[in-house]
């Protein structure tokens, strides 16, 4: 009994200190998460000017009788529905098709397609709604000059809901492909076989077989990809607002950005409400569908190899497919801002056009009044964001797997949340939370890239808990309880057992951050003041409201192979080696 007690009295000491801190994170989150959604649902009935004239003798319901029964907000409602079930549509069929050929046929060069379509991420759906604006704007679209003049065949109008849809489908795809892999790998393929054996065409099975086995895994995989295409800002905003084509991202921004008046916060936050609503009831079902689909376990602990389906001479057109998806996508956009970077003016390919590229714009980079500062408030974001989120993620998932604190579910729904709302709302409740916070200790963080960056540290925790929990759910508590009893403290521990063992998750959570980070311009374009706290994607949307289209061209070509190259390293380097390819 005397050598239990020994073993137990340092584990009691570590306790009472891990329950301080559990009750600090726990504190951070809630009043990171919980106090500007508050403050967004209390703007939305106040009736002062600005979120800081805040009361309660403001409140009433004023900014919902202005929104709703504005006959707008119907036609931005049911854009909004059109575009994201459209979006949903052309990218889960695209991925699904993709996956499919990878994962169940013959096709050649797997390996180089699973790698490929990934690599797709590394396009921003900002400029990749610009570089289509370019290819297929009704006036200067350089697809249009060659569609309608050299062929005849008329302009497309990708200022359109279509175009919308086309391009926000194309940004959804490499998401859902990796999605959809691991399903389609992961499933005994004898039902199929079955079929097949008796006498079903490819065709009958993959609908009547395979799709119905997948169905609760494809349904979850739709329901995320529709609150991304929900929350998404840039490729409507793009695309959209030029001709007066609203959704809910892009409405919300126009109220706060309005040129002739005084932001109303509280039209804004009235309407995004509903979105709000949206979003978690969408989360809700998800996350019912995620725990769900247990029931519907289709792995056996046999091993198994499918029979991969012989597409003859359909192989060919099957890599047609995967090119051309990888030149609307990346090769297509890039070649066009390349293109447009060396122009001095915007002018349509030919060959009296590439006598007259020029580096200008490349050099009026070097000598931008502000690139300097925005590209250095871009690193502070990219390290401060991905760092702080890393290490907030890992110790929020430490509480919740590791513990038996009291609030670790409720700390775990917390950190979700976030999840359910969409980017540039998120902004309007920062926007109330830090002009509150201005008001009461006279720090100044509002409108600043500190204000960013808290942003999107609460707004990413999301995904950097899901991330850390499964990590260290990986870890049995026996390494740790060993460290306890050989006398070494919870961080001593923290530092010595689970960092170097964690390190894995540590850096992928950090990589994933850093890239949404220098993509996203939602968030910063609320949330920032002054072009001295710009960062890059302001910039680029700055720059191209200001119709300096070349300069976003220089811009964007830079950013795009950067972002390709830290992509391509990334994979060099190993990260998802687990998961192997059949070589075709």
């Amino acid at each position: 009994m005397a050598s239990l007690d020994i073993i137990a009295r340092p584990l009691r000491a570590v306790g009472v200190r891990f329950s301080l801190w559990q009750h600090a994170v726990f504190a951070v989150v809630f009043v990171g998460v919980v106090v500007p959604l508050v403050f967004l649902v209390l703007g939305s009935f106040s009736t002062a000017e600005l979120p800081t004239d805040f009361s309660f003798r403001t409140l009433g319901l004023e900014n919902y009788v202005e929104v709703w029964a504005n006959p707008a907000t119907y036609t931005v409602f049911s854009n909004t529905l059109t575009y994201v079930t459209g979006s949903v549509a052309v990218g889960i069929t695209i991925a699904s098709t993709l996956a499919w050929l990878v994962e169940r046929t013959n096709i050649p060069g797997k390996i180089w397609i699973y790698a490929g379509v990934p690599l797709t991420l590394a396009m921003p759906g900002m400029l990749q709604a610009m570089a289509w604006v370019l290819l297929a704007s009704p006036r200067i679209g350089y697809l249009n000059v060659l569609l309608d003049d050299v062929l005849g065949l008329g302009r497309i109008n990708i200022y359109s809901l279509g175009g919308i849809i086309f391009v926000e489908g194309l940004r959804l795809v490499p998401t859902a492909f990796l999605m959809l892999v691991p399903l389609l790998r992961s499933m005994d393929p004898a039902l199929e076989e079955a079929a097949a054996m008796s006498g079903a065409r490819p065709a009958s099975i993959v609908r009547k077989v395979t799709l119905r086995l997948m169905a609760p895994g494809i349904v979850a995989v739709v329901i995320y990809q529709a609150m991304t295409a929900l929350e998404v800002f840039e490729v409507p905003g793009v695309l959209g607002l030029p001709g007066g084509l609203y959704v809910f991202s892009t409405k919300v921004y126009t109220i706060i950005n309005s040129q002739s008046d005084l932001p109303n916060y509280g039209e804004a936050n009235a309407l995004s409400m509903l979105y709000l609503v949206i979003a978690v009831v969408t989360t809700y079902f998800y996350s019912r569908m995620i725990s769900r689909s247990e029931k519907y376990t289709i792995v056996t602990g046999k091993g198994y190899r499918p029979r991969l389906v012989d597409i003859g001479r359909w192989r060919h057109w099957a890599v047609g497919l995967v090119v051309l998806f990888l030149v609307f996508s990346v090769l297509l956009p890039l070649l066009v801002f390349l293109y447009t970077s060396f122009l001095p003016y915007l002018l349509a390919p030919s060959w009296d056009a590439l006598s007259i590229l020029t580096l200008d714009h490349y050099r009026r980079l070097l000598h931008h009044p502000i690139l300097g500062t925005v590209l250095w408030n871009t690193l502070v974001l990219v390290v401060v964001a991905s760092t702080a989120t890393t290490v907030l993620s890992f110790l929020i998932s430490l509480v919740v797997v590791r513990s038996n604190f009291w609030g670790r579910r409720l700390l775990d729904q917390l950190a979700f949340v976030p999840h359910a709302i969409p980017g540039n709302v998120m902004g309007v409740a920062f926007v109330c939370d830090f002009l509150k916070a201005d008001k009461w200790t006279q720090v100044g963080i509002y409108g600043t890239v500190w204000s960013i960056c808290i942003g999107f540290t609460l707004g990413f925790i999301a995904y950097g808990t899901r991330a850390m929990n499964a990590a260290i759910l990986q870890l049995h508590k026996e390494l740790e309880e060993a460290a306890y009893t050989s006398g070494a403290g919870l961080w001593r521990t923290t530092w010595r057992v689970f960092v170097p063992l964690l390190m894995p998750a540590f850096v992928g959570v950090w990589i994933w951050v850093m890239l949404h980070v220098v993509r996203i311009a939602g968030m910063p374009l609320v949330l920032y003041q002054g072009p001295k706290n710009q960062v890059l994607a302001v910039l680029i949307w700055n720059e191209w409201d200001a119709g300096h289209i070349e300069s976003v061209a220089a811009i964007g070509t830079l950013m795009i192979l950067l972002l390709l190259l830290v992509t391509m390293a990334l994979r060099l380097l190993g990260f998802g080696r687990g998961t192997s390819i059949q070589q075709g």
